[in-house]
């Protein structure tokens, strides 16, 4: 790692952030206690936590990756207990929890986890008020007094709202008005700039933006009139319109399909939504679906969960994928972590490797500049510079029999240049490049965590000089 990243990432954060990182050390260690006020969680949410929304995540495989051990922390068991009403089971839970987590620095007490896990328990308790015991409510007011002081200012992005959340819905089962006040005051601070005017979540993930939406949703069922109607109808008619036929969120940036919650939204009807703030556009019609990645990677100091695949696209036709994300298997740092980050994994172009740098596991060099040039139900544009300073032109023309690409590189010298189309498992697309040799490519898709799927992606590599044009026909009947 060159020197120059570090300086990068610390002129990117945000004041806040590096505050924040500094006390870390300090604030995660201390866990405060006292006597906790009578317990009495809210079943106004009841509903919502009995639907698919709340449907337990089940992480493919072993092994002892940190995302995996987070997930062991949640309580998800918890709440599926209180799902199918066995109060037994949910009394059992977390006192067993309990008996093997006392207050110490470490994943259990990780300000992440202990705010899924306070909104699961709580949840759980509404729908089985049998299972509290004096014990319970102790542990879990010592959680959120420990959250009240950890909220992640480090991280920001969803993380902050899901502390939000748990402190919203710790302060309504507590009846604890500063616990609400805490809760509110951060969505108040963070919605107008974490929700861009178009609906989108700034973190560029449809997956991501699916669990803020949730928690949001969460909130203002226990809470109603606590999350502002126009948040929540943006927010929604993104979902909407960045769900794949399958009803799965198109997988741009970090995410997967077992992450992503199922909030019961409608079905998107046929035609062009365009987010320029958040950078998609998706067409539909004539039984074509296709989702463009037309705008920034991510925050400049929140490059957590981005790509770097500007420019790339999703493609199904009658009910097929024909073009999709490669996904992402690990949010372990290495090499592969970086690969399923780069470009030359997407569906896009990489002009001398990746549009920006991949470091670290949630890190980034210099984000490139992504313009929306044009958008119509049947033709789409835009453009990227990255690192190189090469500038790549993107035309996607959507006719009824084929989806014809047609790319354009701009830039003086000799340049690598890697196309790739990644298919989906299984599936034989016969795809034409405009000009170069085509090579089939055995990769993996990897659309749920820790599962990689074999298939193939189209792939022509060149040295060209520049100006050049490329591009692909893919035939979709």
């Amino acid at each position: 790692m060159r020197p120059g990243l570090l300086v990068h990432a610390a002129r990117a954060a945000r004041g806040r952030q590096l505050r924040a990182r500094a006390l870390r050390p300090l604030r995660r260690r201390r866990f405060p206690q006292s006597q906790p006020p009578p317990l009495d969680p809210p079943g106004g949410a009841a509903s919502f936590w009995r639907s698919p929304a709340f449907e337990p995540v089940a992480l493919a495989g072993e092994g002892g990756e940190r995302l995996r051990a987070f997930h062991a922390q949640y309580g998800d068991d918890v709440l599926a207990a209180a799902r199918g009403g066995d109060s037994a089971t949910v009394r059992a839970g977390i006192e067993s929890w309990i008996a093997r987590n006392s207050p110490r620095p470490g994943d259990a007490w990780h300000p992440y986890p202990v705010s899924t896990r306070v909104g699961n328990w709580i949840a759980a308790l509404a729908l089985e008020p049998d299972a509290a015991t004096s014990e319970i409510a102790s542990s879990l007011w010592r959680q959120l007094l420990h959250l009240g002081r950890n909220v992640e200012d480090d991280v920001l992005g969803n993380h902050v709202i899901r502390n939000a959340r748990a402190l919203v819905l710790g302060g309504a089962a507590f009846g604890s008005s500063a616990l609400t006040d805490r809760g509110l005051s951060l969505l108040a601070r963070e919605l107008p700039e974490q929700i861009l005017p178009d609906g989108g979540h700034y973190e560029r993930s449809p997956v991501y933006h699916l669990v803020v939406l949730r928690d949001l949703l969460e909130v203002e069922a226990v809470l109603p009139g606590s999350v502002p109607a126009r948040v929540l109808d943006g927010m929604s008619a993104f979902a909407t319109a960045l769900a794949r036929p399958d009803g799965a969120p198109a997988l741009f940036n970090d995410g997967s399909v077992d992450l992503a919650p199922r909030l019961g939204l409608p079905l998107a009807g046929d035609g062009l939504a365009v987010f320029p703030e958040t950078g998609y556009a998706v067409v539909r019609r004539d039984g074509i679906w296709l989702a463009f990645d037309c705008g920034a990677p991510a925050p400049p100091f929140l490059p957590a969960h981005a790509h770097a695949d500007a420019l790339s696209f999703q493609l199904w036709a009658d009910g097929r994928p024909l073009v999709v994300d490669p996904g992402m298997p690990t949010y372990e740092p290495g090499a592969e972590r970086d690969w399923y980050r780069g470009t030359r994994a997407h569906s896009t172009v990489a002009v001398d490797g990746d549009q920006f740098e991949v470091w670290g596991a949630f890190r980034s060099g210099p984000l490139p500049r992504v313009e929306l040039l044009g958008a119509s139900e049947r033709e789409l544009a835009a453009s990227v510079v990255g690192k190189t300073g090469v500038r790549h032109t993107r035309r996607i023309a959507i006719e009824r029999d084929a989806v014809v690409v047609s790319d354009t590189l701009e830039g003086p010298g000799r340049h690598s240049v890697e196309s790739s189309l990644p298919l989906p498992p299984g599936a034989e697309v016969a795809a034409r490049p405009e000009r170069g040799r085509l090579v089939h490519e055995d990769r993996f898709v990897a659309e749920r965590l820790y599962e990689r799927v074999p298939a193939t992606a189209l792939v022509v590599r060149e040295e060209p000089v520049l100006p050049v044009r490329t591009g692909w026909t893919i035939p979709v009947r």
